[in-house]
């Protein structure tokens, strides 16, 4: 009898179950989890999150590829001193939304620094990330408009767009993008093109300077989610657009701090009328508590350092372009990564779970990343390197990698 395999998929709302019996279903899923011995998610990290951790079940630190602290700002004791000064300055939280008075002069500075950054005239912070790019497009979009999407955008997009008309394009396909803006040509309010910088699961760019083009010609309006790019690409770290000498040329950008600032929360970057309007109609920024001081104070700091000391991000660089070029003169199948994302190919999720498995054993902490969030011909393992990974950490993860493959071929 064929083996069931159980995915994330399979208990979504479309199960047709009431949300009990669906959660109850769900521990199939988490039995299946456990028969492969190896914990996945919900790991608990005895240390802060980087090129090194202490995880639960292990005695020993192990060398992490699972942090997207690209430069390593979380464990700067710069940006740590600036949090505690501003806890001792203005208290643990803000405790209001930014509209009704939880307004510090610190987030002021940071919505005019971090705009100034990515080449806009004003920003709008948020408590999170995913609340930037979900609380900008439910403001901007409805049912009168439309948003033709890359289908690699990141989820918290994706929640933004329910109330309005959605065109899926294909990834970086720019002809059938072209066919897509012509054919909703006078059929739509707002026409709005989402892209990401840097796509988080293969770790390529966006064909910006084309897409800016096909934009301008049909009259659309476009966002770029610079999560993975900001700090990272560019001359000066200024993100994707900086990398394409695009600054300036799109209507907005977000982005999140948890990146290369090393902290939490979000941003949307534009004109300032469009931030202007956003400060009242954005529901997760005017519904939520503004972000914390030290949260702030810190990413004012990480930026200061970023601005400053581009030795960090060279770093990066010699890290990235080395295990690049390790990777593909083994023979592993890393797609069309062009950053500090790896998508190591597996195709295979039964066997993504056992080469992280004995990845772990060996003293090596990945992510295998599975269908649904991939297709199953696409499963992999996600590596992040980061500026303080050290040489030797990235020798070990190929010498580990080629030892896996002689047990479980997977290479190309």
């Amino acid at each position: 009898m064929k083996e069931t395999y159980h995915s994330l998929k399979d208990f979504e709302l479309s199960y047709g179950t009431n949300a009990i019996e669906r959660a109850n279903d769900f521990q199939q899923y988490i039995n299946q989890l456990n028969d492969f011995g190896c914990k996945s998610y919900w790991i608990t990290s005895h240390t802060g999150i980087g090129a090194t951790m202490t995880i639960e079940g292990f005695d020993e630190p192990v060398s992490a590829f699972i942090s997207n602290d690209y430069l390593g700002m979380s464990q700067r004791e710069e940006t740590k001193q600036a949090g505690i000064e501003a806890i001792k300055k203005y208290g643990t939280g803000a405790c209001a939304a930014q509209v009704i008075g939880g307004y510090l002069d610190i987030h002021q500075q940071l919505e005019h620094e971090i705009a100034s950054f990515v080449g806009q005239e004003d920003a709008i912070l948020f408590s999170s990330g995913f609340g930037a790019n979900a609380g900008i497009l439910r403001a901007l979009l409805g049912k009168n408009d439309i948003a033709l999407i890359d289908p690699y955008i990141h989820t918290s997009a994706m929640a933004g767009l329910k109330g309005t008309n959605v065109k899926r394009i294909g990834h970086n396909d720019l002809e059938y993008m072209e066919k897509a803006l012509k054919e909703s040509k006078d059929q739509y309010q707002t026409k709005l093109v989402i892209i990401d910088g840097v796509y988080s699961q293969d770790g390529d760019l966006s064909l910006l300077p084309e897409i800016i083009s096909l934009c301008k010609a049909h009259g659309a309006m476009l966002m770029l989610d610079d999560a993975h790019g900001i700090g990272v690409m560019g001359t000066n770290g200024r993100g994707t657009a900086e990398h394409y000498n695009c600054l300036g040329q799109v209507d907005i950008i977000t982005g999140t701090f948890s990146k290369s600032f090393g902290c939490v929360g979000g941003f949307a970057a534009a004109s300032k009328k469009v931030i202007q309007y956003l400060k009242y109609y954005a529901d997760s920024n005017v519904f939520s508590a503004a972000p914390t001081p030290q949260v702030t104070a810190s990413i004012l700091k990480a930026l200061e350092i970023i601005k400053k000391e581009p030795g960090i991000r060279a770093r990066l660089w010699e890290n990235t372009n080395y295990l690049r070029n390790r990777l593909t003169e083994e023979g592993f199948d890393i797609g069309k990564s062009v950053s500090p994302i790896f998508p190591i190919l597996i195709r295979d999720n039964k066997k993504v779970y056992e080469i992280a498995k004995m990845l772990q054993e060996k003293g090596i902490f990945t992510i295998g990343i599975v269908y649904p969030a991939v297709r199953t011909k696409e499963a992999r393992l996600r590596v992040s390197v980061l500026a303080t990974h050290e040489r030797h950490q990235l020798d070990a993860l190929i010498h580990a990698l080629n030892e896996i493959n002689k047990e479980i071929n997977f290479k190309i």
